[in-house]
């Protein structure tokens, strides 16, 4: 997957916004609470499209009804601009502490890929010493700018960087 990808997949379970071990059901509902919580959720659910009727939420919040598959997904979408939002100040303390955090990068995996055409990539440890950029692009979802500061921050690794672009995942020393 690319770099930025992964970066963003692991800081998002930094965050707990990714809840692998709920199921879809409770996942929708703690979205949900996470959302009603505050204005800044209602805004969010109402710029993602989310009708905002009391009744309708209150029966959601309540499971006597189930929100359909779009609905859903437009809820996990402001659930996850939210706590990306109200996460980054912390995050960014969090992960420039100490000096920074060392990041593990683990390059694509070949064994799918005829010897011949193999190239040696070991696996590096990077320390990133300024995360404020990187944790902005996060939160406002912008991946460009993540592959940008992704781009940055490796670029001092040798010559061969731009190998590990594309990584099978990146681990946190966070």
């Amino acid at each position: 997957m690319p770099a930025a990808l992964a970066l963003t997949t692991t800081l998002d379970e930094i965050a707990g916004i990714s809840q692998p071990y709920l199921t879809p059901r409770d996942r929708h509902r703690s979205h949900l609470l996470y959302l009603t919580r505050s204005r800044a959720g209602y805004a969010l659910m109402q710029q993602s499209g989310i009708l905002l009727d009391p009744r309708k939420i209150t029966a959601w919040l309540s499971e006597e009804r189930i929100p359909s598959a779009e609905q859903q997904q437009r809820l996990d979408e402001a659930f996850r601009r939210l706590r990306r939002r109200n996460m980054a100040p912390s995050l960014t303390r969090r992960l420039n502490s100490g000096g920074g955090t060392r990041v593990e990068i683990h390059p694509v995996d070949q064994s799918g890929v005829d010897a011949k055409h193999q190239r040696v990539a070991r696996w590096r440890r990077k320390n990133i010493h300024r995360w404020d950029p990187i944790v902005a692009a996060w939160s406002c979802g912008d991946m460009r700018e993540m592959t940008h500061q992704w781009e940055h921050a490796i670029s001092d690794l040798d010559s061969d960087w731009r190998q590990y672009e594309h990584v099978t995942r990146l681990g946190f020393w966070a």
